[in-house]
């Protein structure tokens, strides 16, 4: 009876087997669905969240310069006080330093004119002097035929700062550079007639009297 019984029992494990091979199957897909999932969603939060561009290079815009306007009298301006001490914050255009070149204070290689010698002719005298000013006196007198303009020019010493001419004396003052000073008159002179100016100068240390004096581009006399 032992004989019979063990084949049966071989017979039924075999099926037993079999009916469990389906199951792990079916765990072997879920296992392979699960990966796939997994990574379809790692796949999705990557696109999802992309990385970031690199910044830009900074960006420099030019610097714009700077323009000063300074307001420049036009030549021949009537002044009554001229102050020549130079502005540190003035600047001469290329035009006004070529108007404006300071001459050689040497004195002047033209003589004086004689009076009555048909031409205008200029003297100019320092009456009083003290510590910080001095006075002198100007004539201009016209020997000409008709009545004539005139124009003074009067060079100092960089010493000399300022000057201030007599009212009602129909001269306008205007000043060139440290030292350098142009009177002219504002109507013409008559022939024969004289006029006298006062004036009053500022300066810094002595001496009151002009390297350099011209009339009309004529030297004029000092003394």
């Amino acid at each position: 009876m032992s004989d019979r019984s063990a084949p049966g029992s071989g017979a039924r494990s075999a099926p037993a087997m079999l009916s469990s091979v389906p199951w792990i199957v079916v765990l072997l897909g879920v296992g392979l669905l699960t990966t796939l999932l997994l990574f379809s969603l790692l796949s999705f939060r990557d696109r999802e969240h992309p990385a970031a561009p690199a910044p830009a290079p900074p960006m420099y815009l030019p610097k714009m310069p700077s323009v000063t306007l300074s307001a420049t009298p036009a030549p021949g301006t009537p002044l009554v006080a001229v102050d020549a001490t130079p502005s540190p914050t003035a600047s001469a255009t290329p035009s006004e330093r070529a108007t404006t070149r300071r001459p050689s204070a040497s004195p002047s290689t033209r003589a004086p004119a004689p009076a009555g010698s048909g031409r205008l002719t200029a003297n100019y005298q320092a009456t009083s002097t003290d510590r910080d000013s001095f006075q002198a006196q100007l004539s201009v007198r016209n020997g000409t035929g008709g009545a004539e303009g005139w124009e003074v020019e009067l060079l100092f010493a960089g010493n000399v700062k300022s000057i201030q001419a007599s009212s009602g004396s129909g001269v306008s003052v205007r000043t060139q550079g440290s030292g350098w000073f142009v009177l002219r008159s504002t109507d013409p002179l008559g022939a024969g007639e004289t006029a006298v100016i006062s004036m009053t100068f500022g300066r810094n240390g002595g001496g009151d009297e002009p390297g350099q004096c011209t009339v009309n581009g004529t030297a004029c006399s000092i003394g």
